[in-house]
């Protein structure tokens, strides 16, 4: 395969035949055999469930018959859904824009998230993927800006990756949690805030599913708040009874005037 460069830092990639020239090369030599970091090919397909009962992931699809996990997202369902006829609505709807967004045949420019100076550094699947609009040999691509991680998660559909809103005030002003920078990598970094701010945009213009996940993500934290008030009130209310039954006067001979019976 032609050797292809890749370009993280916002500029436009332009392609040639036989090459796109950008600033960080996006293929190693390793033991004779060419790692490629980063590739432009055809979607040619999706997940599909296996035979029988199972459970699929529906962030794998294919890109010129290889396979790619796309990165940091992940369907809404997963995050807040949990009875099995509404999870099955929403991996519907969820598969639905992804083929709205991503259609078979769509030419791409699959980025690797996990390819760090010469060596991988995680799943070789993962991967964010751009949209060739146009001429392929001279695609018009500004990495990692609108990616189609990125367009999924605008559609309210997808969500960020593993992320629940955080609403400390119990509000519907709740917004995502941060990735951790820790544990991603440094093509990660560069996309993580604009999946972020994908996934705000879309809760707080309320499309796709968000109103639902942000309804029982208030819902579970207005639940938890009034538990733990609940539980601390039984506490109090126990050690007031202990207390009551404690100083309860009674008859009995008091030595010495301190309120304990029966002393010696």
């Amino acid at each position: 395969m032609a050797l292809i460069m890749l370009l993280l830092t916002g500029c436009v990639v332009s392609t040639e035949e036989s090459k796109v020239e950008t600033s960080t090369s996006i293929a190693e030599e390793s033991n004779e055999k060419t790692i490629e970091s980063s590739f432009i090919g055809e979607v040619t397909g999706y997940e599909t469930f296996p035979e029988g009962y199972g459970w699929y992931d529906q962030t794998i699809i294919y890109v010129s018959n290889e396979k790619i996990k796309l990165d940091l997202i992940w369907p809404y369902s997963a995050g807040c859904m949990e009875r099995e006829v509404m999870q099955d609505k929403a991996f519907k709807s969820a598969r639905d824009a992804l083929e709205k967004v991503l259609p078979i045949g769509t030419n791409v420019l699959v980025i690797k998230s996990n390819f760090e100076n010469g060596e991988w550094v995680g799943d070789s699947m993962d991967a964010f993927v751009h949209k060739i609009d146009g001429e392929l040999k001279k695609p018009k691509l500004t990495p990692p800006l609108d990616s189609v991680n990125e367009q999924l998660v605008l559609t309210g559909y997808w969500v960020p990756l593993e992320k629940g809103f955080e609403s400390p005030a119990y509000s519907f002003t709740a917004t995502y949690g941060e990735f951790n920078p820790e544990y991603l990598s440094e093509i990660q970094k560069q996309y993580a805030p604009l999946i972020l701010s994908a996934g705000n945009k879309a809760r707080f213009e309320q499309v796709g599913a968000t109103p639902i996940c942000l309804t029982m993500a208030l819902n579970y934290a207005i639940d938890a708040f009034y538990g733990g008030i609940s539980f601390s009130r039984g506490d109090e209310e126990e050690n007031r009874l202990w207390w009551i039954k404690r100083n309860k006067s009674r008859s009995c001979r008091d030595g010495d005037g301190d309120g304990v019976c029966y002393e010696r």
